[in-house]
């Protein structure tokens, strides 16, 4: 998470106190961007549209409230929240992730600045308003998800929030590219505790409390899968995924034979992602 000399995070022999600190950043925010309207608000922050005052450059702003947050990272000497620390790793690690820009902080929130992609809507949009899409645009979305998720693990990343309203997609070329690390957490660790949306927790948290990144990663990426095959994705509320084996008629022998591996309820037996990339069917 390198800065360059503007940035006011660059190594200074000067120690500055945490109020002073806050007063740079307010002020290097307002000199460098400008907020204009709320797009929405999330689980873990309020998301607006800004531009950059010299280039213009159009922008996402997202205020990340200092309640919302449970965890911190040092970085250079300073604590900053989790999310914006992980998706600065996560974007050198795979060009998938969404460009952030800045971060700053504030006396009551942290603010992350992003790249705006013209063009592109979140998963969730683009399923509402298309329904069931054909396998091939399905198998091109998976594969940069999948090599998106295993770029991440290689580098110690686990999401644990993959849904389909945190991927973003161009429809006119299918391109995507992950959001939202505010679950993010170290990849290669057990969890004891679930992070992000309890409808796409996997069948063995609700079973006995643990989860494994691959495993988590592989179940919430069949989700996105079938939701983009079938137009449907329902849970028990206990993990059971309840398929829609009518709407399955329609995909091939082979990709109903996946998704069975993707949601095998035994988290040790479920296919990993190098092996759904090696079998070809993305």
């Amino acid at each position: 998470m390198s800065r360059n000399s503007e940035s006011g995070y660059s190594s200074d022999e000067n120690i500055v106190s945490p109020q002073e600190q806050i007063a740079k950043d307010q002020r290097r925010f307002a000199k460098t961007y400008e907020v204009e309207e709320e797009m929405m608000k999330s689980a873990n922050g309020i998301i607006y549209t800004g531009f950059h005052h010299k280039t213009e450059q159009r922008v996402v702003i997202k205020q990340i409230p200092r309640n919302k947050i449970s965890e911190f990272k040092q970085v250079q000497n300073r604590p900053v929240p989790s999310e914006i620390y992980y998706h600065f790793k996560a974007a050198q690690a795979s060009n998938f992730v969404v460009a952030p820009l800045d971060w700053y902080e504030r006396r009551s929130s942290f603010v992350l600045v992003m790249e705006r992609l013209d063009g592109y809507v979140d998963l969730f949009e683009f399923a509402n308003k298309n329904g069931a899409i054909n396998e091939e645009a399905v198998r091109i979305i998976a594969g940069q998800l999948i090599t998106c998720c295993m770029e991440l693990a290689r580098a110690g990343i686990c999401h644990r929030d993959i849904k389909d309203e945190n991927i973003l997609i161009n429809p006119e070329t299918l391109e995507i590219r992950l959001i939202d690390f505010g679950c993010a957490s170290r990849d290669g660790a057990c969890y004891t505790t679930a992070r992000g949306t309890p409808n796409y927790w996997p069948i063995e948290f609700f079973q006995n409390r643990l989860l494994s990144a691959e495993p988590l990663t592989v179940w919430s990426i069949g989700a996105v899968i079938y939701i983009l095959l079938t137009g449907n994705w329902q849970t028990d509320g206990r993990g059971q995924m309840q398929r829609n084996f009518l709407a399955e008629r329609s995909l091939s022998p082979f990709t109903v034979a996946l998704i069975d591996r993707m949601f095998c309820p035994d988290p040790m037996s479920r296919i990993t992602m190098e092996e759904i990339i090696a079998s070809g069917w993305c």
